[in-house]
């Protein structure tokens, strides 16, 4: 009952559920519709009211000039009156009926105020009123075409800010202009900070069907936080594609490199069947079965080694130990191999190089390197292992006089199961992963191993690790 409501709610969850742009939308725009409604409160707290002052005596002048004029004309035309005095003196010419108070005011935007204010206010005495955006002088009453008349002069109205131009306008046309600018800003800031997001969750969902090669582009170049999520999303899918890449590649060469061993070891076993009366026959092909078990045995058991140091960084039982001991044990262990080649492995060094490791790993390392420099060196040659140290690390050298790696190779000796033609192939022997499981136990202790081809001939392999002073102060 408890699995089929949950079945039930979840559709109606997505279905009423909000998404987080609409959800920042809808915030931002009642914060700004908010705030908007508390500045205009306080605006109105302090909107500057028209005051009356001194009248302007060139204005006023002006005035008398005019009110004589005009003064006792039978038929006179007002609007004719205002076009005339405003393209001679650049000002306009306001006329109101002092009988029912009607203003004869310029239809431009922005006089209602004016207008509104001598409709409500009679003047008796001249005086100039300030609006701030204009001022405006009165005249004495005067009477034309029989009727009571008062001329003002406004001054040209001055530039005016955008908010005051705003608040000129009617209050519904004001509240459509708020609506309409908090929505589009609001829209455009929630968009920006969703954008990201949604391109995050869409490369997610790509992952995670398996398109391993999904990459955030669009926003990586950003310098802001989204930028920042958008690099460190690539740099991990980026190398989750590698670490799968690499599995699955290490799964299709073990099971490539598994097959031929099996199927010599099937032959033999059938070789054995059919000769179960021929003891010396029989034994032969027994003795190839036990070889192929224990070349199945190495490669099962070197392939745990490279996957138990791929999976299991930093987790390792270090130990301070003297590089140049652990280095001649290993000399001394591959020379039995060398001897029946007769190879040298020669190893001379006179200080100590003591570091923070793991002495089994370590040594492994090393004695991979060690043998297979032997394996493809030539009859009577030297091996040769040198140690020094430089700037707080420790390098070891191994180099052989061996054929060599052809240049465009050597990036790929430390890959798994790889192997050189000529006089590295496979009937050399080895699983072919001797080197990427020193490659994995030398960066797992924070060093470095590189292979590069002689001036004259052979390979060089040259380890580098951190001593152990180094070593106290990363972790100081």
């Amino acid at each position: 009952m408890t699995n089929a409501t949950n079945k039930l709610a979840s559709p109606l969850h997505k279905k009423f559920s909000l998404g987080i742009s609409l959800k920042l939308f809808l915030a931002f725009w009642i914060v700004i519709l908010i705030s908007v409604l508390i500045s205009y409160l306080v605006t109105m707290q302090f909107r500057h009211s028209p005051s009356q002052e001194q009248a302007n005596p060139q204005q006023l002048k002006l005035l008398s000039m005019y009110t004589e004029k005009l003064a006792n004309k039978k038929q006179i035309k007002l609007k004719a009156i205002q076009r005339s005095f405003d393209r001679k003196h650049h000002q306009m010419l306001i006329i109101k009926k002092i009988s029912n108070n009607k203003v004869y005011a310029p239809r431009k935007r922005g006089w209602i105020e004016v207008k509104n204010y001598l409709e409500k206010h009679p003047l008796d005495n001249p005086v100039t009123i300030d609006f701030d955006f204009t001022k405006v002088t009165s005249s004495q009453p005067i009477v034309i075409n029989g009727e009571k008349f008062q001329l003002f002069i406004a001054s040209e109205m001055r530039r005016k800010r955008i908010v005051s131009w705003v608040t000129q306008l009617p209050l519904a046309m004001r509240l459509i202009m708020l609506l309409l600018v908090s929505f589009l800003s609001c829209w455009l800031l929630a968009k920006s900070f969703t954008k990201p997001l949604i391109a995050l969750q869409k490369a997610s969902e790509s992952i995670g069907k398996g398109k391993l090669a999904t990459r955030i582009t669009k926003f990586e170049q950003r310098s802001d936080e989204f930028g920042a999520l958008a690099r460190s999303f690539n740099q991990m899918a980026e190398q989750l594609e590698n670490n799968i890449t690499a599995h699955q590649r290490l799964l299709g060469d073990v099971s490539h490199e598994l097959r031929s061993p099996l199927t010599r070891l099937q032959l033999a076993v059938a070789l054995a069947e059919k000769n179960m009366g021929n003891s010396v026959e029989q034994q032969k092909h027994l003795n190839r079965c036990e070889t192929e078990v224990d070349r199945l045995d190495e490669m099962i058991a070197d392939v745990l080694t490279l996957s138990r140091l791929e999976h299991n960084q930093n987790v390792f039982d270090a130990d301070e130990i003297d590089l140049k001991d652990l280095v001649e044990y290993v000399v001394n262990d591959c020379q039995y191999f060398a001897t029946s080649k007769n190879v040298t492995i020669d190893f001379k060094t006179e200080f100590s190089c003591p570091l923070l490791a793991d002495s089994k790993l370590v040594a492994s390392a090393i004695s991979n390197v060690v043998n297979n420099a032997v394996k493809y060196s030539p009859t009577n040659q030297v091996v040769t292992l040198e140690l020094s140290e430089k700037d707080e690390q420790i390098t070891l050298t191994i180099s052989d006089h061996g054929p060599g790696v052809p240049d465009e190779m050597i990036e790929k000796l430390f890959t798994p199961f790889f192997r050189v033609a000529d006089g590295r192939e496979r009937s050399s022997g080895g699983t072919g992963l001797g080197l990427a499981i020193a490659q994995q136990a030398i960066t797992l202790h924070q060093g470095y191993i590189v292979a590069q081809n002689q001036v004259s001939s052979g390979l060089k392999v040259i380890i580098t690790l951190p001593t152990l002073l180094k070593q106290n102060k990363t972790n100081v």
